[in-house]
């Protein structure tokens, strides 16, 4: 097989699609062994897909906000925290969030966040209003729902108990009961 120097518009097309496609369909786009496609991501510095986004993992943004990477998962699905899906070298997919996206879902969601456990700009740019937010304590935090509550729920309105008798059970307000209800009703 001869060799083929790579042209411009090839590294533009790799550099792209790094992280977007897979390694196999970057070759086959490119005409190029993927052998061929790993070996010029090494030289260019971009082998390692998950560190080459600038943005933070699900994992990443737990750790930084003191939460478990589940309560992220959770926001993205049911809470509109806007993420970017990752396929690296071969299957294997990240979930990746922008911190300008997380910021200004953290302002409109600022109820979800308890900020005094955010350390000072480490997730950077950090808006002038996050300063005010880390001086206030949270009295309430966001009260993630199990599965076996969702099961509770579910099964206690459809008997017909009241969303305030449902609350009561669950030691949750009626409002946070309704609303649940209300989304659960809607994925459906």
């Amino acid at each position: 097989m001869n060799r083929r120097n790579w042209t411009d518009e090839e590294i533009l097309f790799l550099k792209e699609n790094v992280g977007k496609m897979k390694i196999e369909t970057v070759s086959q786009k490119l005409n190029r062994s993927q052998g061929s496609v790993i070996s010029k991501m090494k030289r260019l510095g971009i082998a390692y897909t998950k560190n080459q986004t600038g943005h933070l993992s699900t994992y990443q943004l737990a750790e930084l906000l003191s939460v478990d990477r589940n309560t992220i998962i959770g926001w993205m699905k049911r809470h509109g925290l806007k993420f970017t899906k990752k396929v690296t070298r071969t299957t294997k997919s990240f979930y990746f969030i922008d911190p300008i996206d997380f910021w200004k879902w953290a302002e409109r969601n600022r109820e979800k966040i308890d900020f005094s456990k955010i350390e000072c700009n480490t997730i950077a740019p950090e808006p002038e209003w996050v300063r005010h937010e880390r001086n206030c304590r949270k009295e309430e935090h966001y009260k993630v729902w199990s599965v076996k509550e969702e099961r509770v729920l579910e099964m206690m309105v459809l008997s017909g108990y009241s969303y305030s008798e449902v609350a009561k059970r669950l030691s949750r307000t009626k409002t946070s009961v309704q609303r649940k209800y209300q989304r659960m009703t809607k994925i459906r």
